[in-house]
C-alpha cells in the first residue's frame, strides 16, 4: 500500500509532537502529489502564497475572516509538511531545499504576527498588542537565525533542532519543536480572540527555546575547544 510505504518512507525519524495529527493528513495529499510530476519546490511555492494570503485575512480583523484565515494557515502547513515528504520519499532533498523551506517557514510566522496583531489594532486601538507583537517577530527572528545557521553552517550540524526544553521519557524521537507549536499557538489565539495572552504565551515560549538552543551551542562549542 502505496501510504503506508510514504509515512515509513518520507517521515522523519525525530518528529514533533504536535505535528502528528498534520502528518496523517499530509501523508495523504502526499500519497496523491506522488502520482504527478509537482515537485516539492512547487509546493513551498504554493504554501507561502496561501499563507501570504492568510496574514491579508487575519489583518482585517474581521471574525469571519479571521476564521478564514486560520483555515488557510492550516492548509499552508500542512503543505509544507508534504514538500518535506516528498522530498525525503524522491531522495531529493537539499541544503538549498533545506534553507530554502526553513526562510519560508519564518517568514510566513512573522507575516501571521503581523497581520494578526494589526488585525486586534483595527478592532481595539491598543498599542500594546503591537508592542506585543514586535517582541514576537525579534524573537521569531532570533529562532530563525539559530535554524538557518544550522542548515548552512556544517560546523553547527550537531545543534538539536530549536525546541521546548523538556523530553519525553517514553521516547528520545519526539520533541515540542518551534514552528508546529508556534502556528498552533498563533491560530488558535488568534480564533479565541485572545490576542494579547497569545503572544504573551508565544513570547516566554519561544524565549526559553533560545535560551536552551544557546545553552547547547555553548555545549557544542566547549566539546569542539577540548576536542
Amino acid at each position: 500500500m502505496l501510504l503506508k510505504k510514504v509515512r515509513k518512507k518520507a517521515l522523519k525519524e525525530d518528529n514533533d509532537l504536535f505535528s502528528y495529527p498534520f502528518r496523517f493528513i499530509s501523508t495523504i495529499i502526499t500519497k496523491l502529489l506522488l502520482k504527478t510530476n509537482v515537485t516539492p519546490t512547487i509546493i513551498t511555492i504554493i504554501h507561502v502564497f496561501i499563507g501570504i494570503i492568510s496574514a491579508i485575512l487575519f489583518g482585517f480583523g474581521e471574525y469571519y475572516l479571521t476564521v478564514i484565515a486560520a483555515l488557510l494557515f492550516t492548509l499552508s502547513y500542512i503543505l509544507d509538511l508534504a514538500d518535506g515528504e516528498i522530498a525525503r520519499y524522491k531522495g531529493v532533498t537539499s541544503k538549498f531545499g533545506g534553507w530554502l523551506d526553513h526562510i519560508t517557514d519564518h517568514m510566513l510566522l512573522f507575516f501571521a504576527i503581523v497581520g494578526i496583531a494589526l488585525g486586534n489594532f483595527r478592532n481595539t486601538q491598543n498599542n500594546d498588542i503591537l508592542i506585543l507583537a514586535l517582541f514576537a517577530l525579534t524573537f521569531t527572528a532570533v529562532v530563525a537565525l539559530i535554524v538557518i545557521g544550522k542548515v548552512v553552517n556544517t560546523k553547527l550540524n550537531k545543534l538539536k533542532a530549536v525546541r521546548m526544553p523538556f523530553g519525553f521519557k517514553m521516547s528520545k524521537k519526539i520533541h515540542v519543536g518551534s514552528f508546529t507549536i508556534s502556528f498552533l499557538v498563533l491560530t488558535i489565539g488568534a480564533l479565541l480572540k485572545q490576542e494579547k495572552t497569545m503572544f504573551y504565551f508565544y513570547i516566554i515560549m519561544i524565549f526559553l527555546m533560545v535560551i536552551r538552543a544557546f545553552t547547547h551551542r555553548v555545549k557544542l562549542m566547549q566539546m569542539d575547544t577540548e576536542e
